[in-house]
């Protein structure tokens, strides 16, 4: 059989990678971790039966975010990778068809993620021994993670097909996979139940292309409520998981031969969009300023998908403060759609950031300006100033959405007598805090970023990277330690509600608990971005050149190198 050779030789390329035995480790101990701590933790003065609901329900969505996040990376650079080395044609001159070329690399690149899934999964199971969770919902759960990999793996090699490039194969892959699994779905629930007045549970079939939406419906108060939608989601989001792999097989022998054709112009109504007069006098003024600058800012598409994204924001802000009175019962799904863009702005600021230089690194541009006598302070410069451009106004708007999401709200209800002096008190150092901490969460990522995108070996994993250090690493711990009420002595809260400062703005733990949380976040930014600046400062030449990994410490827990092989003495003559 001609897949067979194909499935050997890329299984024992897996095989020799550290990657493969790392993502298993790291994923079971992170699991492993999550069990003892949620049992040392919530096991005091709670039953076994809330312990064990609590923990698996932590487990599901660790499973489901990690399926879905690390698919695009695994497979984005699959066929890219052999069309860059001009190598994925003569796989073609042998006898073997596309979808064995297919089926060998997703093989290959799925067994690093099924891996560890089975460390995780395993895991999953130990709240069946504390109670609380049925075997029906653990198999439900467990089967939509599975079709949650299925999915984001498949498209991930789809993406591979149309791009040479690794950086824009892991962009476009991480688009599509978290486009198909949340916005988009919940977009089209948000415009037609906002502007159409549809109710939302006649919306639902839009979601069944989505892997999470079979996940929520998988635990035991959804499927109870409605069988159905789990089956349909996962039948649907499986088979749109079979389109994915059945077009690259279509697809790739099309593409490897690219013929020469003439690059036709762009159209008028494209030009109109931003590419102006005014524009190119902007862009050739930059250039005179800092050719860094003009380079990395020129442009303009980034642009509309931060303003399309401010423009959602807005008006799940108005709907959230006045909108609620059309459609009460749609208010837990705005309130979920609202923390989706919270998410998706922070991911396309850490696209942004990474991507300058990835793309600088791809096209040779970072390397021929280094050789010039442009200083790394220069070039550090002239991006900070583009991604100042394309992030400043953005969030100022963002800024006054959270003035008027205040201001609504307390006009709203200020006026029933339900608004107290603490509660507003509260409200206002919720959003103030909100606002803050995405604020040093653009400064965190755009550094971090910078210096990761500069840096890691394999730059499609930058993104990926620079989002666990920021964001979701972070949360993660915030949500165990937010847990440890004993942690934080009622005595250290009465003293700090006892300062006058603090009395006087907050009057109660209720309203100091933000600017705790606000603080402990805004100072791990810091510290991050402190940190990524400093690398930036020493190290930029090093990162760039790549350099910076050629002198490695030796490592204790390295296994020493075998004994080296003694060639044969010659034959007597």
């Amino acid at each position: 059989m001609a897949l067979l050779p194909v499935v050997e030789r890329e299984l024992r390329t897996a095989a020799r990678r550290r990657r493969t035995y790392g993502l298993r480790l790291l994923a079971a101990a992170v699991a492993a971790g999550i069990c003892a701590w949620e049992c040392w933790v919530l096991a005091r003065g709670q039953q076994t039966t809330m312990l064990g609901r609590s923990l698996f329900g932590m487990l599901a969505a660790l499973g489901f975010a990690y399926a879905l996040l690390i698919g695009p990376f695994l497979t984005a650079d699959a066929i890219s990778e052999e069309r860059r080395e001009g190598t994925l044609g003569l796989l073609f001159l042998t006898r073997l068809r596309s979808w064995h070329v297919v089926a060998g690399k997703w093989l290959a690149c799925s067994l690093a993620g099924f891996f560890s899934l089975t460390a995780i999964l395993p895991a999953m199971g130990l709240p069946l021994l504390l109670g609380g969770v049925t075997a029906g919902e653990y198999g439900r759960v467990a089967l939509g993670i599975l079709n949650a990999m299925f999915f984001s793996l498949a498209g991930g090699l789809w993406v591979s097909c149309f791009s040479r490039d690794a950086g824009r194969a892991v962009l476009g892959s991480v688009a599509l996979v978290l486009g198909l699994a949340g916005m988009l779905p919940g977009l089209v629930v948000f415009v037609g139940n906002a502007f159409a007045g549809i109710p939302v549970q006649a919306l639902t079939p839009v979601a069944w292309i989505s892997p999470a939406w079979a996940g929520y419906q998988a635990m035991d108060a959804a499927y109870r409520a409605a069988p159905a939608q789990y089956w349909n989601a996962l039948a649907v989001s499986h088979g749109v998981s079979w389109l994915f792999l059945l077009g690259t097989a279509w697809v790739m022998p099309r593409l490897w031969r690219e013929p020469v054709k003439a690059r036709k112009p762009p159209p008028r109504w494209l030009l109109r969009l931003g590419y102006t007069r005014g524009w190119r006098r902007t862009f050739r003024r930059r250039l005179e300023r800092n050719p860094v600058w003009a380079a990395a800012a020129r442009l303009r598409w980034p642009h509309w998908v931060f303003w399309t994204l401010v423009l959602l924001v807005a008006l799940n802000v108005y709907w959230l403060t006045f909108g609620y009175r059309t459609s009460p019962g749609s208010a837990k799904f705005h309130q979920n759609f609202a923390y989706g863009l919270v998410f998706t702005n922070r991911v396309w600021v850490c696209v942004m950031a990474c991507h300058l230089i990835l793309e600088s690194r791809r096209s040779g541009a970072l390397e021929l300006l280094l050789t010039t006598p442009i200083q790394p302070r220069t070039f550090l410069r002239g991006h900070w100033r583009a991604l100042r451009n394309y992030f400043f106004w953005p969030i100022v708007v963002i800024a006054l959405l959270h003035v008027f999401y205040v201001w609504g709200t307390w006009s709203s209800l200020g006026r029933r007598g339900t608004f107290s002096g603490t509660y507003l008190a509260a409200f206002a150092t919720g959003a103030l805090s909100s606002f803050v901490s995405f604020l040093t969460d653009v400064i965190a990522l755009s550094v971090v970023g910078t210096w990761l995108s500069l840096s890691m070996r394999r730059a499609g994993w930058a993104i990926l990277t620079t989002l666990l250090l920021v964001i979701l690493g972070p949360f993660l711990l915030a949500e165990a330690l937010g847990r440890v009420r004993w942690l934080a002595p009622s005595t250290l809260l009465q003293w700090l509600t006892s300062l006058p400062v603090l009395k006087a703005y907050a009057g109660s733990t209720y309203a100091l608990m933000p600017l705790v949380r606000m603080t402990a976040w805004v100072a791990k930014n810091l510290l991050l971005a402190a940190w990524a600046w400093r690398r930036l400062q020493t190290r930029f030449r090093d990162a760039a050149a790549g350099t910076l990994h050629a002198r490695k410490r030796r490592r204790p827990w390295r296994r020493f190198p075998g004994p080296r092989p003694v060639s044969p003495p010659p034959p007597e003559r």
